[in-house]
């Protein structure tokens, strides 16, 4: 597919970065996010993992994080901790796989908090304890879907792209939204989602979602 600028992209990340760069990229999130209280910290925590965007706007007790190693998921989660002046290290591809890497096999005697969605992934509390330190998953948020997507799919009709930061928008899409065979292109922010979407019988592209030029990286890429 040739893309132009007159081609119409969907991106339904809930934290979209590109809706104000391009009138050919809309961004029509496809759930919402519902702050749940949470138990107050452990004062012995070394470490803090945010997963999430929504896990730094859900967050209250920011005053830890001036002293104990910070660590954000991805891209969009450290520049919402850059926001409010908070320096976090976060692995060059995001996602679990890769901050378990960079966390590396030597976490004896730390303590973790990590800060989440409810029923986030675990993969990450399950590598720090497999190595030999605590863990504590801090639930600030869930994510909830919309009661009725029958306006929202009609925002999809004469879609082009779209774009999925998260394997719940994708799941929610596919069984609300999609008609099938419609010709559109799907792109992805990581190779999670890619695999997500592959799985249920579909193509995807991973993108590069903080290109300076998203709808050229888009361009380029399908």
């Amino acid at each position: 597919m040739v893309l132009n600028y007159y081609m119409n992209i969907i991106d339904t990340s809930t934290n979209s970065k590109n809706s104000s760069l391009d009138n050919s990229i809309e961004n029509i999130p496809l759930f919402e996010i519902e702050p749940l209280e949470y138990e107050v910290l452990d004062t012995s925590i070394t470490d803090i993992i945010f997963q999430s965007v929504a896990s730094v706007k859900n967050f209250k007790h920011f005053e830890i994080c001036k002293r104990i190693n910070v660590f954000a998921m991805g891209e969009s989660t450290k520049r919402a901790l850059d926001k409010i002046g908070i320096n976090s290290t976060t692995p060059e591809i995001p996602g679990s796989s890769s901050l378990k890497e960079l966390l590396g096999k030597k976490l004896i005697k730390r303590k973790f908090a990590i800060v989440k969605g409810l029923d986030g992934l675990d993969e990450l509390h399950d590598h720090i304890i497999k190595y030999g330190a605590d863990a504590e998953n801090i639930v600030c948020y869930k994510r909830k879907k919309f009661l009725n997507y029958k306006e929202i799919r009609e925002k999809f009709n004469e879609v082009d792209v779209v774009i999925f930061s998260s394997t719940f928008a994708t799941e929610i899409f596919f069984e609300n939204i999609y008609i099938a065979n419609s010709p559109i292109s799907f792109v992805c922010i990581s190779e999670r989602i890619k695999e997500f979407i592959n799985k249920l019988g579909y193509e995807a592209k991973t993108i590069n979602y903080f290109s300076g030029n998203l709808l050229d990286e888009i361009r380029k890429t399908i």
